[in-house]
């Protein structure tokens, strides 16, 4: 039997005293809160949620982030709909405002939680890499989340897969994208550490009416997906719209979310931005093609393997001079609400799975007993669980309070 924790380490984890602060704002947020103290602040994490939400057209995607769209003249912060019969589907996806991710945790868990820190409520932690040679070649660490997908497809689990894949117009950029077959797949092995809102994939999955879609994602796009999930449509019966209105809005709310049947959470601290770290620095700077780059990946510095067989180091510290400051908003480094939340910390060539939901971990012990994986027991991985419980800490840490907001708007969770 797998240990859930390294020997020794059952204090470190076990300590909840760290909590992010983050505003006491109303249950249902309005559409010019948002826009006011997530996207004019500076903290949209530009995941797309809002807009894929609106049930009215009043925002777009526009250079990452929500835009008002539906009147020219109307200020940024107006919705004519929010204002008049009222509406704000997009706020309450938001992840950026109440209830943060260490509130839904409760909601998601409930009194089944089995061990609960640092880094979230899981069920069990382990080292796992895939077994299988094709996936390896092209995998980011352990080939984890890949071949969990993969299997997933083949088993019937999932009918879609909302991801990132290589844009095929920029060289080095991912894209989102809805895959729907096992052969696909492969396309979105390996991490490009750029930005892809790949919670806008899903758009498509309603389009062709998926039902079993798994999310891919960094912690600020599955946080989105759990709110849709849990959120009280009851707020909308606010006596001022006709039943039409309130069925199109809680279709919107709930629908995207209602058809993700498995979240994939991927560790993240930070992502950097394209046209700073992929562009000035690595194509023009330091003089390599994008299109004769391979993969990325980072371990204490980063690593650019190119197609030729070579691989050129950068210090972790250059690169965070790209980084985008969005990313410091966030206090989930290790994507608390999702079901599995997988990365390579302080690893080569292996995945550190965390096990958090029941569903979660039922899957996974399906792929183990097929074959899929090596598991390895955390106690032989000491390096990586010193790195996750230092940057989960540190992460929780160093969330802001919103502007212009005294320590009476501020509460520690």
């Amino acid at each position: 039997m797998i240990a859930p924790v390294p020997m020794g380490w059952e204090r470190e984890i076990d300590s909840s005293k760290h909590r992010p602060y983050c505003l006491a704002m109303p249950a249902n947020p309005s559409f010019k809160t948002m826009m006011n103290e997530v996207v004019a602040y500076g903290s949209c994490c530009e995941c797309g949620s809002c807009v894929l939400v609106c049930p009215h057209n009043v925002i777009d995607y526009v250079d990452g982030k929500p835009k008002q769209v539906a009147k020219a003249t109307a200020a940024f912060d107006f919705c004519g709909i929010s204002e008049g019969i009222g509406c704000d589907v997009c706020a309450q996806v938001c992840p950026r405002l109440n209830p943060r991710e260490f509130e839904l945790a409760d909601l998601l868990y409930g009194p089944d939680q089995p061990y609960k820190g640092a880094f979230g409520v899981y069920r069990r932690i382990v080292a796992a890499r895939c077994l299988a040679p094709e996936i390896m070649e092209r995998a980011q660490d352990g080939g984890v989340v890949t071949a969990m997908l993969r299997w997933a497809f083949e088993r019937g689990v999932i009918d879609g897969a909302a991801v990132s894949v290589a844009d095929p117009g920029r060289s080095a950029r991912p894209m989102p994208k809805l895959v729907t077959s096992a052969e696909e797949i492969l396309t979105s092995a390996g991490s490009w550490y750029t930005y892809c809102p790949n919670n806008l994939a899903l758009a498509d999955a309603e389009r062709l009416g998926l039902e079993r879609v798994a999310l891919v994602g960094v912690p600020c796009q599955i946080t989105p997906v759990r709110k849709m999930q849990f959120v009280d449509v009851g707020y909308l019966e606010n006596g001022r719209k006709k039943d039409k209105h309130i069925e199109r809005q809680s279709k919107f709310l709930k629908g995207y979310g209602a058809r993700v049947a498995l979240n994939i959470g991927l560790l993240c601290t930070e992502v950097f931005t394209y046209e700073g770290l992929m562009v000035d620095k690595i194509q023009n700077e330091m003089g390599i093609p994008l299109g004769d780059i391979k993969k990325f990946n980072v371990k204490g510095k980063i690593l650019i393997y190119k197609k030729d067989g070579s691989v050129v180091e950068m210090k972790l510290k250059t690169a965070q001079e790209y980084a985008r400051p969005e990313c410091h908003h966030c206090g989930d480094f290790s994507a608390e609400l999702a079901d599995i939340s997988c990365g390579g910390v302080g690893a080569m060539d292996w995945t550190i799975t965390i096990l958090r939901t029941e569903r979660g971990e039922e899957l996974f012990n399906r792929m183990v007993a097929e074959g899929l994986f090596e598991v390895r027991p955390m106690e032989e991985f000491e390096n990586s669980m010193k790195v996750l419980l230092r940057l989960s800490n540190r992460q929780r840490d160093r969330v802001p309070a919103a502007p212009g907001q005294d320590a009476s708007r501020v509460r520690v969770l």
